[in-house]
């Protein structure tokens, strides 16, 4: 079996698993709201860099602080998620054998790990303000949430700021459902 599909055969059997052997769920509402900027990398070479986004969240996790990276690429597939005025789409790159990731922080300074490799962006037609959304897993974390399993959807705006680093504004909520062992 090769090394992406072990990967994924894996990170599934341990989300199914998770509810059965975990406490409680915790419901998860977080708003935030942040800045963005381009890397030097791309993983696919189409001119879309991966990101970084550096947010600071509040809600669930208390006060806390939240970065994510990801790639997207221009996908005509998606134009039925984009809203009025916003007809520029793109995908978040899905390929084998890598997964996107965020952290969050909170103010005791344990960490929920999130992965996740589908959503969607849509642009204006100048490029300056966007939408979207993505979604993905909880795996893991440190301190009060090491052993962390669950699910995740956000929805999140921004406007293009500076598009020679590609720096941007970035304002967001995250919900879904949270289990720790």
């Amino acid at each position: 079996m090769n090394c992406s599909m072990f990967k994924i055969l894996a990170l599934g059997l341990f989300v199914a698993a998770g509810p059965v052997i975990a406490k409680s769920p915790i419901t998860v509402s977080v708003d935030y709201a942040g800045h963005g900027f381009n890397t030097p990398t791309e993983l696919v070479p189409d001119g879309q860099p991966v990101n970084l986004s550096v947010l600071t969240g509040k809600g669930t996790f208390g006060k806390s602080s939240i970065a994510i990276t990801v790639e997207f690429i221009f996908d005509e597939n998606v134009i039925g998620n984009c809203p009025d005025g916003y007809n520029i789409p793109f995908a978040i790159l899905d390929i084998d054998s890598h997964l996107w990731a965020f952290t969050t922080t909170a103010a005791d300074n344990s960490q929920v790990f999130g992965f996740f490799n589908t959503g969607w962006m849509c642009l204006t037609t100048d490029m300056i303000h966007y939408v979207g959304e993505a979604s993905g897993i909880y795996f893991g974390g440190s301190g009060r949430y090491e052993g962390a399993t669950g699910d995740w959807v956000s929805t999140f705006e921004g406007t293009n700021l500076d598009p020679t680093i590609g720096f941007r504004s970035m304002t967001g909520e995250i919900s879904g459902t949270l289990y720790l062992p």
